[in-house]
């Protein structure tokens, strides 16, 4: 047992050692935290002085110019015992500090007395507060490494990626005989206090989608004459509405959309599902023409499949796995880039006619993509891992329905419950929307043709596990090959997935995400090795904490 143990890891270390040699993320260019509006970081201080030692929580947020100092003494969360509120430009006289006891109380004061909070607004970025402070960054570096400052001398020994920008999370503060260290463990940078950009407005939030048609949706997706359905724009106003429905139902904002109770996070635990049922949904979206033609004239997909890969998954994750914040921040980023995705099919593709307009923004194109992940995953979950009941696919429905509305998809255009679901699926299947163009089959030629030797084999897994389990009218549109052959290697693949998921240590199984989620919730970092597998497939080594 032993020794399959140790196999079963030397095989994701293997793995992890491919992934880093598919090519680094693009070279980081942070942004500048100065322009960060609403932003807040979370982690532990230990203050020395005259009056002793004394060690804190803390949550420090600014929005807009006002910021508040959150202290916990027992737990890095849950409900603050004290809180100190201010506004910039107007000093320590007019801050405000709420405690739940005397003891909390003092404590707030003494850091409120030791600290200058208008000024942490701007060394917790590492950035000067006033004009005459002396900034020190080293040639080879992206952002300071020392700063001397009204009187302090501050030292930053590391940083943390969050999305565009690096802020520290190692500082060391000195003053006389005030000595301060502050551990920051995680940040929110954005959408904070409102799921959309500031110019956005979601209308009557109870008046009906503009985007839904009277009677059973499922008809409205797949019209019964084989015709092709009639688009549905999502406009501005129409996404952020949606967005504002989801902020409503979310009661903490720190679990997320979901959190450890979820059938989400429950089925996109374990690495093999997704893993093996990557490319079985990739191929049913792509036999959708509109995806194709989108991919043919818009996306680095074929060019640099490794990164294309990143940003998809990068905010897929971060939607599942992120809090509140970092959620609305991802689907606002993906609704960005989707509005540079139209254009006009060049040729005609089963339903749609040649110049027909195709966009990533439209609900039937979007709700297909949406279901090719979630009917992927839940179908490889009970090949791989367990069967489903029924209550369990309805309450994953349910929850598949936020997902959608991050995109702008009304929730009444959506399939209404599990079955009426699956019967949307297989409808697409055997429809004409669903065409298997030449520039498709040359894209899946594409994405299974290895760039790099460490690719040969797990590319070869992906295409056998996906042509035996993709639908067959789709199978044979991309004119993948099913005998004898690729129906053993399919059985001992799928075997040995399911075997390696049942035999390694949810440590190793599970997605390092879902670890780096866990420990968002308890107040902690996400420890060093799963900090390196996120590196080695997203580019970056913290993606929700």
């Amino acid at each position: 047992m032993n020794m399959i143990k140790l196999g079963a890891l030397s095989s994701v270390l293997m793995t992890l050692a491919g992934c880093s040699t598919m090519g680094g993320a693009p070279d980081f260019v942070p942004s500048d935290p100065e322009a960060m509006t609403e932003w807040q970081v979370e982690g532990s201080v230990k203050l020395k002085n005259d009056d002793g030692r004394k060690e804190a929580f803390i949550t420090y947020k600014q929005i807009n110019g006002e910021y508040e100092l959150e202290v916990r003494q027992d737990r890095p969360i849950g409900e603050p015992v004290a809180v100190v509120k201010g506004k910039e430009g107007e000093g320590a006289a007019a801050e405000q500090i709420t405690a739940k006891n005397p003891q909390a109380e003092k404590l707030a004061k003494s850091l409120q007395a030791s600290l200058p909070l208008n000024n942490m607004a701007y060394w917790l970025r590492a950035l000067p507060a006033t004009e005459n402070a002396k900034v020190t960054k080293k040639e080879d570096e992206l952002a300071a490494s020392a700063i001397s400052d009204d009187g302090w001398k501050i030292k930053y020994d590391n940083y943390m990626q969050i999305d565009r920008y690096l802020l520290p999370d190692q500082i060391e503060m000195e003053k006389g005989d005030t000595e301060v260290e502050i551990e920051l463990v995680r940040a929110d940078t954005a959408f904070i206090t409102s799921p959309c950009p500031v110019n956005y407005t979601p209308g009557d939030l109870s008046a009906e989608s503009v985007n839904t048609p009277a009677g059973n949706p499922v008809d409205a997706l797949v019209p019964r004459d084989g015709s092709a359905p009639l688009p549905r724009w999502i406009n501005d106003e129409e996404f952020c509405k949606q967005l504002y429905k989801v902020h409503g139902r979310i009661p903490d904002p720190r679990v997320g959309l979901y959190g450890p109770d979820s059938m989400f996070w429950k089925l996109s635990a374990p690495l093999a599902p997704g893993g093996m049922g990557a490319g079985r949904a990739l191929l049913l979206q792509t036999a959708h023409p509109w995806v194709t033609a989108g991919i043919d004239e818009h996306s680095i997909v074929r060019y640099d499949p490794m990164e294309r890969f990143r940003r998809t998954f990068s905010n897929i994750s971060t939607m599942v796995y992120g809090s509140m914040p970092q959620v609305l921040n991802a689907a606002n980023k993906v609704r960005a880039s989707h509005k540079e995705i139209k254009g006009k099919i060049p040729y005609r593709a089963g339903a749609f006619h040649k110049d027909s307009a195709y966009g990533a923004n439209e609900v039937n194109a979007m709700v297909w993509v949406h279901a090719t992940l979630w009917e992927t995953l839940v179908y490889m979950y009970e090949e791989l891992e367990e069967p489903l009941t029924q209550a369990e696919k309805d309450r994953f429905y349910e929850e598949t329905k936020l997902f959608a509305m991050l995109f702008g998809i009304p929730e009444s255009a959506l399939p209404r419950n599990w079955n009426e679901f699956m019967a949307y699926n297989e409808a697409m299947w055997y429809s004409s929307q669903l065409t298997v163009t030449d520039n498709a089959r040359k894209l899946k030629e594409d994405l299974f043709t290895p760039r790099s030797i460490w690719l040969v084999f797990p590319l070869w897994i992906q295409e056998v596990v996906t042509a035996s389990n993709i639908p067959a009218p789709i199978r044979e549109g991309y004119q993948m090959d099913y005998g004898l052959w690729e129906r053993f290697n399919n059985a001992w693949l799928m075997g040995s997935a399911e075997f390696t998921s049942w035999i390694l240590p949810d440590y190793l199984g599970v997605n390092p995400v879902d670890h780096e989620a866990h420990a968002r919730l308890e107040g902690k970092r996400n420890d060093y090795f799963h900090r390196k597998q996120i590196e080695a497939v997203m580019g970056t080594d913290r993606l929700v904490n």
